[in-house]
């Protein structure tokens, strides 16, 4: 209750209705004095704050401990005690993603097309270089053309050999990738950089070039010869009405056609965009895949007609809750972890990343038990069916989304 003193009119200020008391009967505002000062502005702040903070901790609680619980509590009018389903929702979700995208990023979630470095050292060189000079022989005697190829890549691997001998010593075990090496080599060659070999520009472009000269399938073949989306819309426009691509082709074309004018030096910046946007549409993709999981269940429990598919998108609604909570529960400890290197630390996150898992996936068993009040069996069954359908779900969402970071970039 406010410390403001109640006015003597008794009509409400809000709408106008006659008062029988303190509030209002029909919109419920307290018949208060309009003027605050400051105090009574910052008192009213913390006394919203710590409100809020005490529904949502006992409502987390019995969230994660009580299956179903709230679910039950909800369809039966016991809500006053309890944070709201849908502000519970952007509340956990929103902090969710927030810790989540700050302490991940799309290249340590997605790693698509990265194979690790190959390392080698100079017992590896010394055996390449025995049987390139097996194979330099053999061009020579056959007059082969391929000798002034082998020739190349023997001076470049005797150069590795070198450099690694030079730095480290002749008796040496230590592995290098491709990147390490060609700076050892610029090490040793400081002293004229003009004779540094073609290897060490190899590597330090690979990143860049990585799959520039692979057919990566953008444009079908017939679709190559366009030099521009308008090229294409003018072939199109020559050809009878029979003959043209639909309207979805055309304009999934006309895409890939400028996406491949764009990147077609640089094809991999393509798939870093692609991926960043995809990343980034998760939050997107759960809150969509929402009323679906919401629908599964109603279809699952269609006999079962005391439950309305709001009933249903309640409880989907604190699955999803508990779900974010659990998780950032595991990414918080893996942080934890990164970031002290703890030896002793590393068998306790495993223990409960493993823990908080096999929670998770006996989490919805127990809250359908719960909440539809079914016995074991059947709960057993519908929870493998509304797993399964929920996975085919989700795997359509991702693929449309997918082709959606596509299309956007």
């Amino acid at each position: 209750m406010s410390h403001l003193a109640e006015r003597k009119e008794k009509v409400c200020l809000n709408c106008n209705a006659e008062l029988y008391g303190r509030y209002c009967h029909k919109c419920g505002q307290e018949n208060l004095e309009p003027k605050e000062t400051i105090w009574h502005l910052v008192n009213h702040f913390f006394q919203d704050i710590t409100h809020f903070d005490g529904k949502f901790f006992s409502t987390v609680k019995y969230l994660l401990t009580k299956p179903g619980f709230l679910s039950v509590e909800y369809v039966k009018g016991r809500r006053a005690s309890y944070l709201n389903p849908i502000r519970m929702y952007v509340f956990t979700s929103a902090f969710f993603f927030l810790i989540f995208f700050s302490m991940s990023n799309a290249d340590s979630i997605m790693k698509l097309n990265e194979t690790p470095d190959k390392k080698e050292g100079i017992s590896d060189w010394q055996k390449q270089k025995v049987n390139l000079e097996k194979q330099l022989d053999k061009a020579r005697k056959d007059k082969d053309e391929d000798s002034v190829d082998v020739i190349e890549k023997l001076e470049i691997t005797n150069e590795k050999i070198s450099a690694a001998k030079r730095i480290y010593g002749d008796t040496s075990t230590r592995k290098f990738s491709e990147a390490e090496m060609a700076l050892l080599i610029v090490r040793k060659n400081m002293d004229s950089l003009e004779n540094v070999p073609a290897i060490v520009h190899k590597a330090m472009a690979k990143q860049d070039s990585a799959g520039a000269d692979r057919n990566y399938g953008f444009i079908d073949s017939d679709k190559k010869k366009y030099a521009s989306p308008e090229a294409y819309d003018s072939a199109e426009a020559k050809l009878s009405p029979g003959k043209r691509d639909g309207w979805l082709k055309r304009m999934i074309i006309r895409k890939l056609i400028a996406v491949n004018n764009e990147f077609k030096k640089d094809k991999r910046s393509f798939f870093e965009k692609t991926r960043e946007k995809f990343f980034h549409s998760f939050p997107k993709i759960l809150f969509i895949s929402l009323p679906f999981f919401a629908l599964i269940l109603q279809l699952v429990y269609i006999r079962r007609k005391q439950f309305y598919y709001t009933s249903h998108g309640i409880f989907a609604i604190h699955l999803y809750c508990a779900t974010f909570l659990l998780l950032l529960v595991i990414i918080l400890f893996a942080k934890l972890y990164k970031v002290t290197h703890w030896a002793w630390l590393q068998p306790v996150v495993v223990v409960i990343e493993v823990g908080i898992w096999i929670y998770i996936l006996v989490y919805l068993y127990k809250a359908m038990r719960k909440f539809y009040g079914q016995g074991r069996f059947k709960t057993i069954l519908k929870y493998l069916i509304v797993n399964f359908l929920a996975f085919i779900i989700d795997i359509i969402l991702l693929l449309i989304f997918v082709l959606i970071s596509v299309i956007s970039i």
